[in-house]
């Protein structure tokens, strides 16, 4: 019979050759069309200017990143430091000085009124800028500009639960000052009901409950970026300050091995509070000489403090106090980078980068437990050991991209890396590391729309500072221990890209992708005895992912079919069972359909998506956690017909959504007896969402 796997993979060809033969027709019908005057395309690039987006009615400028065809917006990464951080956008050449808001925010900021027009580069562009990515967008601003926008959403998500949010962002000149704000809020309710079943090893019902949790979401953030020619180069500042909450209770009724509606037996009920507060602030100056040299000096530093708290109530019988346990976690993190470049940008055949970048990264944390039972005396408790981790971190490299010819460019590059990671509270200890990251890479462009690439790269994982302090999923009863003697994992990735634009709008991307893992993290016990992470050796990761942009024009104009596929698999060696398993905090396939139509000769558009089942796997010590979400469906009608402001009235998870849960104890470990399972059968209410934006 086959395997999960075997039919994944099965699914995931079968997938591929139908989007091959839609892009394949789609292709053939359109080729006469062409590249109408709103997009430039040459051997180097294409450039869309600002009427090729006005069809979609743009607020922002991450609208019209979003519409680009065959472009796949990449925000970039939390790994270390700043160069290995890259997304694949600019903002007038440069990368914008942000990690936490990223790029995703710096394009919000920019209404689509300032964009001039958005070049998109296949291949390296310049060494630094865009940290290798192979395909690479340039949002290029008008100046002297004022200009802005405005959004209201009122979203309605089950039966009674009516949530407003509201953002805004403004562009203009002050002091001599190119400067951008925004100002977002979101608020909103959810709900999710659920009946969880546990069964022992032999299959028989040991235990039913009936679940309902209550969601609250309330974020707020305020940026902004400003800048302005100073020392004979430019000065560009950027800041953020954020406040993020989820605040959920969870009630769960045992009605002991009977249906969901037999008499409450016992209660369950957690009180779960997160709040968050940010900030950042970044400066980044360059400047760029007649001889094509470019020097960059780069500051940011970043902070996030959190404290998450649970208070668990059990009751049995219902309304009679057995115990009460309390939760409490906090974490501050910090991060100071200080980074400086040196390269040579423009026309030049060949283009080498040379620069050092140093890093400072702090947390402290802190677990108290209480447990009490029903009288208030005291069960067992964890007091709180604040742990204080630190990271000294600097690195030297030198990248070059070289163009052999108008067809073919070399990109590539080394990084040599030395950082000391010292813990305190617990333990007091403090290791050093030594990494070399080479890279290198080649572009081939076939044709003015077809470009194909090669490249390899070995890249350093960023530690999950908490994993050294003990940790807790209170809702789960699990707790983990913190570990000092974690090292970064590594890796060393194949990657092969295939990237064909067709016509104004059509548009196929395909990435495949091998990578080698050394030191994976992955929870085990520790010489403690608890759980919790540890580099546990090797593992493999293998995939791809397609992206398609197909026009209907010739069946029905206006119409555009987008497309993205993620299939892939990994095999690893479980140290607990001694069998080959794929990693943890994994989903091997996911698809997404959209379908747009904006009507010809009118101000109204409608469109419907959508998203594929997926699998998630979880590996802990003790449990398997396979985590399963159904398909889901969602659509929209859109108009700019009342005064330009455009109207969107959205639905997701139409219907609603079931997700299902289900937990593979063991005992002591995943590599002893099963002794049963935990059954969620989980449903999540539909939404709505009416958005009023505009410009001004």
């Amino acid at each position: 019979m086959p395997t999960k796997a075997t039919r994944q993979a099965c699914g995931s060809i079968i997938f591929g050759i139908v989007l091959a033969s839609s892009f394949a027709s789609a292709a053939a019908s359109d080729a006469a069309v062409g590249a109408s005057a709103s997009v430039v395309i040459d051997v180097d690039h294409q450039s869309f200017d600002a009427e090729f987006f006005e069809q979609y009615t743009p607020q922002t400028a991450l609208d019209m990143i979003n519409r680009l065809p065959g472009f796949v917006f990449d925000s970039g990464s939390s790994a270390r430091g700043f160069g290995g951080t890259a997304g694949n956008v600019l903002i007038d050449g440069t990368r914008p000085t942000s990690k936490s808001g990223g790029l995703s925010e710096a394009l919000s900021r920019i209404p689509a009124g300032q964009v001039s027009h958005i070049e998109v580069q296949r291949g390296a562009i310049g060494a630094g800028e865009a940290a290798g990515q192979s395909m690479v967008a340039n949002v290029v601003r008008l100046k002297n500009v004022s200009t802005g926008t405005w959004s209201v959403d009122i979203r309605k998500v089950g039966p009674d639960r009516i949530m407003p949010s509201a953002g805004a962002s403004f562009s203009t000149q002050l002091a001599g000052w190119d400067t951008s704000f925004q100002l977002e809020s979101f608020m909103i309710n959810e709900s999710r009901d659920a009946v969880i079943t546990a069964r022992d090893a032999e299959g028989t019902k040991t235990r039913l409950q009936t679940e309902v949790r209550d969601e609250r979401n309330r974020d707020a953030s305020l940026s902004f970026d400003a800048g302005r020619d100073v020392f004979g180069g430019r000065l560009q500042l950027n800041g953020r300050f954020g406040f993020d909450s989820w605040y959920g209770d969870t009630e769960r009724l045992g009605r002991g091995t009977g249906e969901p509606t037999d008499p409450v037996a016992d209660r369950f009920f957690d009180d779960h509070d997160f709040e968050e507060y940010s900030g950042e602030f970044g400066a980044d100056w360059s400047r760029t000489f007649e001889s094509g040299w470019k020097w960059r000096l780069i500051g940011l530093t970043t902070i996030a403090d959190w404290t998450a708290r649970d208070l668990i109530t059990n009751e049995m019988p219902e309304a009679t106090l057995l115990d009460t346990t309390h939760f409490t976690a906090k974490e501050k993190n910090t991060e100071t980078i200080f980074r400086t470049t040196l390269g040579k940008n423009g026309g030049a055949m060949v283009q080498p980068e040379f620069g050092i970048e140093g890093a400072f990264n702090t947390l402290n944390a802190s677990l108290d437990i209480v447990k009490t039972d029903g009288t208030g005396a005291e069960l067992f408790a964890l007091p709180a050991k604040p742990v204080r981790v630190e990271e000294k971190r600097a690195e030297a490299f030198t990248n070059l991209v070289w163009k052999l010819n108008d067809t073919l460019t070399m990109d590539g590059g080394i990084k040599a890396e030395i950082s000391q990671i010292s813990t305190s509270g617990a333990t007091d200890q403090a290791q050093t590391f030594k990494f070399l990251k080479p890279s290198v890479g080649i572009t081939y462009t076939v044709t003015p729309d077809l470009q194909v690439g090669l490249s390899a790269e070995r890249s350093v994982g960023q530690l999950d500072f908490g994993d050294f302090a003990a940790s807790a999923d209170a809702s789960d009863d699990r707790v983990f221990a913190g570990n000092p003697n974690l090292r970064p994992d590594r890796t060393d990735r194949l990657q092969g890209t295939f990237n064909y634009q067709f016509g104004e709008r059509g548009a196929l991307s395909v990435e495949l992708f091998y990578e080698w893992k050394d030191d994976v993290l992955e929870r085990i016990i520790l010489p403690s005895g608890r759980q919790g992470r540890a580099n546990v050796g090797s593992a493999r990761r293998w995939g791809l992912e397609a992206q398609a942009s197909i026009p209907t024009d010739q069946v029905l104009k206006g119409g555009l079919i987008e497309v993205e596929l993620d299939a892939k698999d990994s095999s690893f060696l479980d140290p607990l069972t001694g069998q080959k398993r794929r990693l943890h905090n994994f989903v091997p396939l996911e698809y997404v359909v959209e379908f747009r139509h904006d009507i010809p000769d009118t101000e109204w558009s409608w469109g419907v998506d959508y998203n594929s089942r997926f699998n998630w796997h979880g590996f802990f010590v003790n449990e398997f956690e396979d985590f399963e979400g159904a398909s889901r469906w969602g659509g929209f009608i859109e108009t700019t017909a009342v005064k330009g402001v455009r109207i969107t009235l959205r639905a997701w998870s139409i219907g609603g959504v079931g997700r299902d849960r289900i937990r593979y104890l063991y005992s002591p470990t995943r590599g002893d007896t099963f002794i049963g399972t935990e059954i969620s059968e989980r449903v999540r209410d539909q939404g709505f969402r009416i958005s009023f934006s505009g410009q001004f």
